[in-house]
């Protein structure tokens, strides 16, 4: 299991002892009967992964099938309502590991291998978190290395973490998939960044149950089973379909052209499941957002600005007109019911449009013209929302909040682009405001996001030191008990910022054909047991 961004968005058939099963009969069991071998399984996406390679990965799936390919030392699992990691999982590279104050050994198992047939040793790890740890080509999971001193291969199977000291997530943050060193090992960062572009006709080296057969991330992306992989994949091939448009992806679905999509909008369930097809979710995995970028707008460098902005917006206004009604929970803060207890503030503090006036009027933005925007200094305060392309949910949810932001005197322009060149844009903060998603950590961390103002992640380039100390204190602390104080804390100064407009936590939905079985759903993810999907007896491959 991979680190926050496990972190940034899915999901599939039967609830398992990650979540808790849903009691809405709409999202049922796939039932008993026996799945065959072999055959293909097609998943309709909105977008693609941007890379496979787990160290290099920044979106929700880059994890989800990066996994596939190359999974960690360990793997977690979600277990009331926490993280646990079993010493003899068959997906982890390691058959054990050994906690001795701030020394992790992890055992790896020596009967795995790479695809090329060499076998997987402690120098594979020690060149993966190599990769995390150099200064000069920050990655967005870099972070997990800030606490370790060292990796030391101890013999071709045994490798050792030295931390500065001992904390709660040193297994957590040991999770990251495993890249082969005498493959890739000559590679410099560049090199491994294009890999991806070349490795449809060249193949990567891997070691999970799956390879990849063809790579087209705006289009369709197919893994095919790894022989040597381990555990061994059941289907042949696994393709993801690319379909920005959500209409598009479902009615996919009816014809048979995939077998699972991705839902972004919550809107004609019961016609599905009438159909025979099966939904899942993932309770509260997700949260979107608006970051306002303070490099790009003078009014986004003030905190009561950025205040007024949020204040302005109403979450349950909009989650009953998008149909999120029971799916969706408002926000205000990093932190909703997967860490309830972190919470920031009430609900009631979330919607206020005359104290959002007053601000802003305190702030000294009036509309002193009486165009109906508010000026400062001669420049109105007007700027761009931009958000994915595709994405009902985010579609809709823009037009109302141009509405509700109109209305305390903002002129909003709505924009969209396809996710993956918006998601770079706002990791280079090429934006004015932008709206979208992460997908909440496992670990309640989240220093990755609000520590570092150089951090990948850092949309906004937020820099407190209260927060940078009260994340240091939390990541300090002797256990998970003692840091969740500091956590809530930090979390508490963050919402009173407004970095950005918090909106809502929403269950991240998927709809699946009848035909297709063995899909698992937890809070882990859709995709943790890709190994195990099969079609029904009653198909053909």
């Amino acid at each position: 299991m991979n680190r926050q961004l496990a972190c940034l968005v899915l999901v599939a058939i039967v609830a398992t002892a990650c979540s808790d099963a849903p009691t809405d009969d709409r999202f049922s069991s796939a039932g008993d009967a026996p799945l065959q071998d072999g055959g293909t399984v097609v998943i309709g996406v909105s977008s693609s992964p941007t890379t496979l390679l787990p160290p290099l990965a920044a979106a929700a799936l880059d994890f989800e099938f990066g996994n596939a390919l190359y999974p960690g030392l360990n793997f977690a699992e979600w277990r009331d309502g926490g993280l646990s990691f079993p010493e003899h999982h068959p997906q982890a590279l390691a058959r054990g590991y050994e906690i001795d104050g701030a020394k992790l050994t992890y055992r790896l198992d020596t009967s795995r291998s790479w695809s090329d047939g060499e076998p997987i040793v402690a120098e594979d790890v020690v060149f993966t978190f190599g990769l995390l740890n150099d200064p000069d080509e920050p990655l967005p999971l870099s972070g997990v290395t800030a606490r370790i001193d060292s990796v030391v291969a101890v013999n071709d199977s045994t490798v050792s973490f030295f931390f500065e000291q001992a904390y709660p997530a040193m297994l957590f943050d040991t999770g990251i998939g495993i890249l082969p060193a005498h493959a890739y090992g000559e590679l410099a960062m560049d090199g491994l960044r294009s890999l991806m572009a070349d490795a449809a006709e060249s193949g990567l080296v891997v070691s999970g149950s799956f390879n990849l057969a063809e790579w087209a991330p705006a289009e369709r992306i197919v893994l095919e089973r790894n022989d040597r992989g381990r555990p061994v994949a059941r289907l042949d091939r696994i393709a993801l379909q690319v379909m920005p448009d959500e209409t598009t992806r479902r009615a996919a679905l009816r014809t048979g052209e995939v077998d699972l999509i991705q839902l972004d909008s919550y809107a004609g369930l019961d016609g599905l499941s009438d159909g025979g097809f099966r939904l899942a979710r993932i309770p509260q995995r997700g949260y979107d957002f608006i970051a306002w970028n303070p490099e790009a707008h003078p009014a986004f460098a003030n905190s009561l600005v950025r205040r007024a902005l949020s204040l302005a917006i109403d979450r349950d206004l909009i989650i009953n007109a998008v149909d999120m009604r029971g799916f969706a929970e408002p926000a205000f803060g990093p932190y909703g019911s997967l860490f309830a207890d972190l919470a920031p503030v009430p609900q009631s503090a979330l919607y206020n449009p005359d104290e959002a006036r007053r601000l802003l009027d305190e702030s000294g933005w009036r509309d002193d013209d009486g165009d109906g925007v508010r000026e400062s200094d001669g420049r109105d305060l007007s700027f761009k929302i931009e958000t994915s392309a595709g994405n009902a949910r985010r579609a809709d949810a823009i037009v109302i909040i141009q509405q509700q932001l109109a209305a305390i005197g903002v002129a909003v322009e709505i924009g969209q682009q396809e996710f993956g060149s918006l998601f770079a844009r706002a990791r280079a903060h090429d934006y004015e405001a932008v709206l979208l998603g992460w997908q909440v950590g496992l670990d309640p961390d989240i220093s990755f996001f609000w520590a570092d103002p150089d951090s990948p992640v850092n949309l906004v380039s937020y820099d407190v030191p209260r927060v940078a100390s009260l994340m240091d204190s939390a990541l300090a602390a002797p256990s998970p008990a003692a840091a969740r104080t500091y956590w809530k804390q930090a979390a508490q100064t963050i919402a009173a910022d407004h970095p950005y407009a918090f909106l809502w936590f929403f269950d991240q939905l998927l709809a699946v054909s009848p035909r297709i079985g063995g899909v698992e759903v937890g809070v882990t993810g859709f995709a943790q047991n890709l190994h195990e999907w099969g079609i029904f007896d009653s198909e053909t491959p």
